[in-house]
């Protein structure tokens, strides 16, 4: 007995873990395929559209709309406002992470500036161009996959550990050197923090509210008779299509790494042209 309630638990917490997997792409899965999901939601909203009003009767819907208007308005204010708080709280940590992408390469570039300074610091800017060009070519497409990309640490570790040899021959070489630790700490705090925002999501808890509450605001607005079938099918799949946007936006702005808005490694691009340009016109 004790060895099948043993089972029955692994056999639990194995689905639990994959529920969770699944959960952790379902922001990219929504926002990279939200094209097909509408096309299937505006198709399953008129083929129930029909069987409503089949199975009810265009009288009947319009005699019950003191009914069914209160229900909806109800249902859809409780929804509006929830999704509107769950997708303002998205946007704000997805403005989060572009900021701290933003500092991630200006602590890069500040590095780079200081290590101008020092008599032999053509290292430590060699260091930051590789820093550079592994988070753009190989570290980015890596976030997408929801990891931190192995060389870009290495890369990371490779700038710290030649700032740390270099020892400075005069005070001003030595007061750079020190603004170059503070420097090395800014970044490493904010690659750490990229690497603590790719495990930030919605609980499944609350994909699992916004997708009833709009299955629930869909169905509710199908009990409304209108005369004309176009303008019922055109009305319905409006409603659709707008609560089908409202689930893209927040899945969109869930997962910052990742789908149609993905934050882009412009910052490091930038950076990097700029290292380029000083190595480029050092060597002529």
């Amino acid at each position: 007995m004790g060895d099948r309630i043993c089972l029955l638990w692994r056999v639990f917490l194995y689905n639990l873990q994959s529920l969770g997997e699944f959960v952790m792409y379902i922001a990219a899965f929504i926002s990279n395929n939200f094209v097909v999901i509408t096309l299937v939601c505006i198709a399953l909203s008129i083929a129930l559209m029909f069987l409503i009003r089949k199975g009810f009767g265009l009288q009947s819907l319009r005699y019950h709309h003191e009914v069914s208007d209160p229900l909806l308005a109800c249902v859809g204010t409780l929804f509006a406002v929830l999704l509107g708080f769950m997708v303002a709280n998205a946007m704000n940590r997805y403005d989060q992470a572009r900021l701290n992408i933003e500092q991630e390469a200006g602590a890069l570039g500040d590095i780079f500036r200081l290590a101008g300074g020092l008599k032999d610091g053509e290292k430590i800017e060699r260091d930051c161009l590789a820093y550079a060009d592994v988070v753009m070519n190989e570290g980015w497409a890596d976030l997408e996959k929801r990891k931190m990309n192995e060389h870009a640490w290495n890369a990371y570790g490779q700038i710290w550990q030649d700032v740390l040899n270099y020892n400075p021959g005069t005070q001003r070489e030595s007061n750079i050197h020190q603004s170059m630790l503070e420097g090395c700490t800014h970044l490493g705090d904010a690659r750490r923090i990229r690497a603590t925002q790719l495990n930030y999501q919605l609980p499944p808890i609350l994909w699992a509210v916004v997708i009833l509450g709009a299955i629930a605001t869909a169905i509710l607005a199908h009990f409304f008779g209108i005369h004309h079938t176009f303008w019922q099918i055109a009305t319905n799949t409006l409603v659709t299509i707008v609560l089908c946007l409202n689930v893209f936006l927040l899945a969109s702005f869930d997962d910052p790494f990742s789908g149609i808005i993905r934050l882009q490694p412009i910052p490091f691009q930038v950076a990097r042209d700029s290292f380029q340009k000083v190595l480029d016109k050092r060597m002529k």
